[in-house]
């Protein structure tokens, strides 16, 4: 049963009606996230947010007061190298409003390539400021590392970062992107896998959200990974 209002009246009323990939079960894991007893304070970001399936589900456990982020090519499909989704800022808007707890007031946009400097996300967002991060943007290595380095930067010290398609036998690029990450032996680091996404969190809090899900209804087995245990849900 999902315990948050918001979360549940977006399954009920909007998510089955927004183009996107993602699995229904990501309701009780942003649920659990939302009940801990820590990561209460900061906006979301989503890169890639294609028709804002996701991006929405995020927001809905995230107070008006803070600013939330999304970042995608949009109509600008000629920066999308690897053709990993094509979203529409218009329909996206349009679901925000009609769909969104917030219907986009806390929305910030911004349309261009995660890997463009002169975006300068970093300063525009400021560092440690963010309560999670949806990393589903561009499928290459090159924008899994640039994605997942620049949200160790913008993630909060109790913060978590949710990496799309790591498994995904076709979108091959994530997975490299993420081992080549993980070789720099950063302070982002993975806690649970499931539902082709993988949660990572600052190295200081992976024993507690390890065993925050360990302890949930949505734990299935230990496994390890990168020599960290993860919940596999």
């Amino acid at each position: 049963m999902i315990s948050n209002e918001k979360l549940r009246k977006y399954q009920s009323e909007g998510f089955g009606l927004i183009e996107g990939w993602c699995s229904e079960q990501l309701f009780a894991t942003i649920d659990l996230l939302a009940s801990t007893s820590i990561n209460k304070s900061g906006g979301c970001l989503e890169i890639g947010v294609h028709h804002g399936k996701f991006y929405i589900l995020l927001n809905q456990v995230i107070p008006s007061t803070e600013t939330s982020y999304a970042v995608d090519v949009f109509h600008n499909q000629h920066l999308n190298i690897d053709w990993s989704g094509s979203g529409s800022l218009e329909i996206f808007r349009s679901n925000l409003e009609k769909y969104d707890a917030h219907q986009g007031a806390n929305t910030k946009i911004v349309i261009g390539d995660s890997t463009d400097y002169g975006l300068d996300l970093e300063k525009c967002i400021g560092p440690g400021s963010l309560r999670l991060i949806s990393i589903d943007g561009g499928h290459s290595v090159e924008h899994t590392v640039n994605d997942l380095t620049l949200a160790n930067k913008l993630i909060n010290n109790e913060g978590v970062v949710i990496l799309d398609d790591v498994m995904n036998y076709h979108w091959l690029g994530v997975m490299e992107g993420l081992f080549r990450f993980m070789s720099t032996t950063p302070t982002l680091v993975p806690f649970a896998i499931g539902d082709n996404k993988l949660y990572l969190c600052k190295l200081s809090f992976q024993d507690f959200y390890f065993r925050r899900f360990s302890e949930s209804p949505l734990m299935t087995k230990n496994v390890r990974f990168f020599g960290y245990n993860l919940a596999a849900l």
